[in-house]
């Protein structure tokens, strides 16, 4: 028996702490990788995708409250096409030329037409002489020697006027076919009719305007006074004289002479206004002739001149807007232009004295 060998040596004491070595070691070693990951993972480029998804799974919470102030402005840019379109801008400014429009259409236009009027150069007949100009005061020329006292006919083509000393001629405006028609020398301050039928001249007789070279006008009397001048409708006539001791304006029929009375301040030159609303004259204020308005029925005067000069002659712009009158105002006689409540003075052409301002008007044509 003794040849049997002998036991050998227990290994499973040793098998045993060998795995448990093991498992010590890979629980360290692992443990380890978690501590160095946790510590130091954010920074270590790792293949794994385990890696990767982390920093996009951290990251996108931040990204959220990051975009919420983005969101909460948001609206500032939408308020911009807002503003833009806020081209409610453009209304002002397309209304620039209605508002334009509005104040052109009431404002007086500039006067057009024609202006007579006579000029002095000495006490003769010789030195007196009759100009026209426009409107506005430019192109003024002498159209007739030895003459005074111009009136237009109504259409503007023709023109009356006293030629010194042998009584009231005709002609037309650019001077052709001028003519004597009233050997009268006192047939001064001559009156066209509206309808251009008619004329009337200090007396105050009226003539027919269309009588032909060859024959003589029929006069006919209407009443007696000066400075005669015709209602817009032509059935009145309105003129300075004297009765009863009251001197002033009068109007009568222009049929039958029927007359009444105006103003007895004694006032001279009367004119009708265009639309017959108005008489414009002129009488002495503290020694010089100013001019006044005044309703046909008397009432309403009211001066619109004054001053140290006269301001006479006076007559209405055809469309009624505006003044024409004479006066030495600032030295020499010139022809100025008023607005009708006398403002707005404006004069048109210098130096040139009127042959005799006390009888004669300027004459104004369309």
């Amino acid at each position: 028996m003794a040849s049997e060998s002998a036991p050998g040596p227990n290994r499973v004491p040793m098998l045993i702490a060998g795995v448990v070595g093991c498992l010590v070691v890979c629980i360290c070693v692992a443990g380890l990788g978690a501590g160095a990951y946790f510590f130091l993972g954010p920074t270590i480029s790792t293949p794994t995708p385990f890696a990767i998804a982390i920093p996009t799974l951290r990251v996108a919470p931040t990204a959220a409250p990051i975009a919420m102030p983005t969101q909460t402005t948001a609206p500032t840019p939408a308020q911009s096409p807002t503003f833009i379109g806020a081209v409610p801008t453009i209304p002002p400014v397309l209304t620039i030329p209605v508002l334009r429009a509005t104040a052109t259409a009431t404002a007086p236009r500039a006067p057009t037409g024609k202006i007579a009027f006579s000029k002095s150069e000495g006490d003769r007949p010789e030195d007196k002489y009759l100009w026209i100009m426009n409107a506005d005061g430019t192109g003024a020329r002498m159209v007739f020697e030895r003459a005074s006292d111009p009136a237009f006919s109504a259409d503007g083509t023709k023109i009356a006027f006293y030629h010194w000393t042998d009584g009231m001629w005709l002609a037309h405006v650019d001077g052709s076919n001028a003519r004597k028609y009233v050997g009268d020398t006192k047939a001064r301050s001559p009156a066209w009719s509206h309808d251009g039928r008619w004329l009337a001249f200090t007396g105050i007789d009226v003539v027919p305007a269309n009588v032909l070279a060859n024959e003589t006008p029929l006069r006919r009397g209407v009443v007696v006074g000066a400075m005669p001048d015709w209602s817009p409708d032509d059935t009145q006539i309105v003129f300075q004289t004297c009765r009863e001791n009251r001197c002033g304006i009068y109007k009568a029929n222009a049929q039958t002479g029927a007359t009444m009375l105006v103003v007895g301040d004694d006032g001279a030159l009367p004119v009708w206004s265009p639309d017959g609303k108005l008489i414009l004259y002129q009488k002495e204020v503290d020694g010089k002739y100013q001019l006044f308005v005044i309703n046909p029925d008397g009432t309403g005067k009211k001066q619109l001149t004054a001053g140290p000069a006269e301001h006479v002659a006076a007559n209405w712009s055809r469309d009624g807007h505006f003044i024409f009158y004479r006066s030495p105002d600032g030295g020499a006689w010139a022809i100025w232009r008023m607005n009708l409540d006398g403002s707005n003075r404006v004069k048109l052409i210098d130096g040139m004295p009127p042959v005799d301002w006390a009888i004669e008007k300027l004459a104004v044509s369309r």
